[in-house]
């Protein structure tokens, strides 16, 4: 007769009415603990509801008394999930049937080339998803019809953007269709892009117009007078042209039109009398009101401001709409510091138990305390390897590691002033996309094991987790110091936000103290400590909540100040990150 497999590596505790168990030593991920297993503990039994995490388990309401740390318990692996009946063997005979349909598509994975031969019916087709290639299996062979994938409109080449296939762009005139995934490789390199359509030739050139170049003795009357003008040989005349008939300080002017045969004059013109006995042509517009001087000094413009825009200048008397680009230069010119450390808003949001979180609108100095970043609207990103904007990947480097902690950081390209949002493993370097130079940590967050974001609350530079950790429990310490390493933010010195019980089996009046362990070694008892717990009587639990900093390993120190006996618990709420503010 075969039993059922059981698991009990670890011990547990639960307290009184509690809906979940806590494990020490434990690994309940995979297949160590599922949905619907039976756990045995102090002889009493119930189901599991849910796998939490590989240390938490899901129960129903516990209605004994409180199992304290270091109990022994057994997982019996029953649950309806680890076995297959014969129902769900039909249930699966039923989806072969549907999948072998004439006309159902056969997936094709992104590592292959070609569908899989021994799969599929005539008829049916097969479809790559990371491609858009398709394929109808035909006589027995499978028959490649093309790509069938949407055209992703991404507007004018970027040289630092990452490109997919089939996203299209337009440079010089013509547009380009992405053939292979690319950075950095203009159109029309023919390696990974193939004109959809060329810019058009340049049209004729129309006919020229009319014009009178010819020798002429036609007198023309001017005004009332009895002087006339007579056209000169090889003289063009334009229509709208100024002319002026001068006589020391005697003139008269008018506007001079042609058309076909005749060259009309009409004064406006007058000055006194005279012979008038010599003529001067001038492009129409001659200096009067509203003209420009050099003597003005530009006081003859009759609207500044829309001048002063059309000339790119900064206006001092009038409110004015700069891009980012010129507000940074403006800055730059006349020396506006930038306040050290300054950070805004730029809080860090996930549901848990997904792969996206997001980044609310904010604006940081750069590490540097040189640029500002602005990050106009709120942002979502993923785990995924970087991509340029929302809802895209994040990650600078790499794939996402489980259980892992990332820091996020905000990112600027200080050419095109673009703002993102970037995840790394490292606290201080993150490897920055193509074009982008300038970053700030702006929060940390972490992978659970089943590869998803741990849900957190963030409060300015205070951090919750949704559901508190126990850092340590049990944990048996002595007079020599002891490190312990805390759920909290790596590679960064930040304030851990603590809970704490503490008792001897033993000795009455014995003390704990957990401190910083940036500083120097300490002992329990001495007035240095962060915090220091004395019970009073043997076996008693001192409770205590507090606040440690850490050193960069997310580690604090704790010493006691007997030999033996001692049991310390941690329950780590969450830490509160400066994140370079006071830097």
């Amino acid at each position: 007769m075969t039993a059922f497999n059981t698991y009990s590596t670890g011990t547990v505790s639960i307290g009184a009415g509690a809906t979940s168990i806590v494990g020490s030593g434990v690994n309940w991920s995979g297949v160590n603990a599922k949905p619907g297993d039976d756990i045995v503990v102090a002889g009493h039994t119930v189901i599991v509801l849910d796998v939490v995490d590989s240390a938490t388990l899901s129960i129903d309401a516990w209605p004994y008394s409180a199992v304290t740390a270091g109990a022994t318990y057994k997982i019996v692996q029953r649950s309806p999930l680890r076995f297959a009946g014969g129902q769900a063997m039909s249930d699966v005979s039923t989806l072969v049937g549907a999948l072998e349909t004439n006309g159902f598509y056969v997936f094709v994975p992104s590592t292959a080339t070609v569908p899989d031969p021994s799969y599929g019916n005539d008829g049916q087709y097969a479809f790559q998803a990371s491609t858009g290639k398709l394929w109808v299996k035909s006589s027995g062979a499978w028959s490649y019809l093309g790509v069938y994938k949407g055209f992703n409109i991404r507007g004018a080449y970027d040289n630092g953007a990452t490109y997919a296939a089939n996203d299209v762009v337009y440079s010089a005139g013509s547009s380009y269709i992405a053939i292979l995934a690319t950075t950095g490789n203009a159109p029309p390199n023919a390696t990974y892009w193939q004109l959809l359509a060329s810019i058009g030739n340049t049209g004729a050139t129309g006919p020229t117009g009319a014009s009178y170049g010819g020798t002429s003795t036609t007198s023309i009357a001017i005004g009332t007078g009895s002087k006339v003008f007579t056209t000169q040989a090889g003289l063009a005349y334009t229509t709208g042209a100024r002319v002026r008939a001068s006589s020391g300080v005697n003139w008269l002017e008018g506007v001079a039109t042609y058309s076909g045969t005749t060259l009309t004059i009409t004064s406006d013109k007058t000055s006194g009398s005279g012979t008038l006995s010599s003529w001067t042509f001038n492009v129409a517009g001659q200096p009067g009101t509203g003209d420009l001087s050099s003597g003005n000094n530009l006081s003859d413009v009759a609207n500044t401001d829309t001048a002063l825009s059309n000339l790119h200048g900064v206006n001092y008397n009038a409110s004015q709409s700069l891009t980012a680009s010129q507000q940074a230069q403006a800055r730059a010119n006349i020396g506006v510091p930038v306040v050290r450390g300054y950070l805004s808003g730029l809080t860090l949001s996930t549901a848990g138990g997904s792969a996206s979180f997001s980044v609310a609108a904010g604006v940081a100095v750069d590490s540097t305390n040189v640029d500002l970043m602005t990050l106009a609207s709120a942002m979502s990103k993923t785990y995924a390897p970087f991509v340029v904007g929302s809802g895209n990947g994040s990650l600078d480097t790499g794939s996402a590691v489980a259980g892992s902690w990332y820091h996020v950081f905000q990112i600027k390209n200080p050419t095109t002033q673009a703002v993102d949002i970037l995840s790394s493993l490292s606290a201080t370097a993150p490897t920055m996309p193509s074009g982008y130079t300038l970053f700030r940590r702006i929060g940390a967050m972490k992978i659970n094991l089943s590869g998803f974001w741990i849900k957190f609350f963030q409060f300015g530079d205070k951090f919750l987790w949704d559901v508190p950790v126990a850092d340590a429990a049990a944990l048996a310490i002595t007079t020599s110091v002891s490190a312990i390493t805390l759920t909290v933010p790596p590679g960064v010195i930040v304030d851990a936000i603590l809970q704490g019980d503490y008792t001897n089996s033993s000795a009455a009046q014995s003390l704990a103290l957990v401190y910083s362990p940036n500083g120097s070694a300490q002992a329990a008892g001495t007035p240095a400590g962060n915090w220091t717990l004395s019970n009073s009587v043997t076996g008693v639990y001192v409770t205590n909540a507090f606040v440690v900093m850490t050193n960069t390993s997310a580690q604090i120190s704790a010493v006691a100040g007997s030999a033996s006996g001692n049991s310390l618990y941690i329950i780590t709420n969450g830490w509160v990150d400066t994140r370079g503010r006071l830097s």
